[in-house]
């Protein structure tokens, strides 16, 4: 046989005398697959002994769902060893629990260690949440920005996205004397949710203190972020409690991502006094 032959056929079946005139339209593909990193796994979760979920069992099949039927939450920061040992503050890392309950999501910092070194608290940084099924529920993102009335042309803001990348909202600080004052803007940029803090000159003095969750048109206090000390973790602790169990886990988030920025433009303590912790 010729080499230059052209096989046909069974032999080669690449090779064929269709002229593409039995083309079906329905069965051309038009859509890309999905990338496989961006498909949650359908794991089981046990939720034996769970306060905020007594099912025994159940199969989030998104991040979120952890936050179905939560009226509070309590984030407390783990201890680092670099931060014991050197003057340069570390990337934090925080457990989100349950009051007197369980751990819902794993929350960890990345930042850089420039600004770390000379912004401290006031760094920006992203903060990914890991839930039960050890896969990312939620990412927030913070811009370094000051928190005091002497910077008004950039002020605080927190984002927050979840997997693949759908953006669900941010807490936006707005400028006022003396009064800390935030709004909670859901996805179409609407204000859910007012959050207002106590009047202080210093952001020390805020080390102990109560932010109100107001409704978005300021009227009524409908829940609270507080830091305060807790005699049975022995630590400094955040809570948010929310406006009601019933609400959308992504308002919940949300008011999470705000408890987080509460945590670092107020409550997080610096290792040094220094002028940057109180103004900046």
């Amino acid at each position: 046989m010729d080499n230059n032959t052209e096989l046909k056929g069974n032999d080669n079946p690449i090779a064929t005398n269709d002229d593409g005139s039995n083309l079906r339209p329905d069965l051309v593909i038009s859509v890309q697959p999905p990338l496989l990193g961006n498909i949650r796994a359908q794991l089981p979760v046990s939720t034996v002994d769970w306060r905020s979920n007594n099912q025994g069992q159940f199969i989030p099949r998104h991040g979120l769902d952890f936050l179905i039927g939560v009226e509070s939450l309590l984030i407390q920061q783990t201890v680092e060893l670099n931060e014991l040992t050197s003057k340069v503050d570390s990337e934090n890392r925080y457990i989100v629990r349950i009051p007197k309950g369980e751990a819902l999501y794993i929350a960890s910092e990345t930042s850089t260690k420039t600004q770390r070194c000379l912004c401290g608290s006031g760094r920006a940084f992203t903060m990914h949440l890991h839930d039960n099924t050890r896969q990312e529920a939620m990412v927030m993102q913070r811009r370094l920005a000051g928190a005091s009335c002497c910077f008004p042309c950039r002020l605080q803001e927190m984002k927050v996205i979840t997997p693949p990348g759908d953006y669900i909202g941010r807490v936006q600080q707005q400028w006022t004397w003396l009064v800390p004052f935030y709004l909670v803007r859901d996805v179409n940029d609407v204000v859910i949710y007012v959050i207002e803090g106590p009047a202080s000159l210093y952001r020390s003095n805020l080390i102990l203190s109560e932010f109100k969750i107001l409704t978005g048109d300021s009227l009524r206090q409908v829940g609270k972020i507080s830091h305060s000390w807790d005699r049975e973790l022995v630590s400094f602790v955040t809570n948010v409690r929310f406006p009601d169990a019933a609400v959308q886990p992504k308002h919940k988030a949300l008011l999470l991502a705000a408890s987080f920025l509460m945590e670092y433009a107020y409550f997080e303590r610096a290792k040094n006094s220094c002028w940057r912790c109180n103004f900046c």
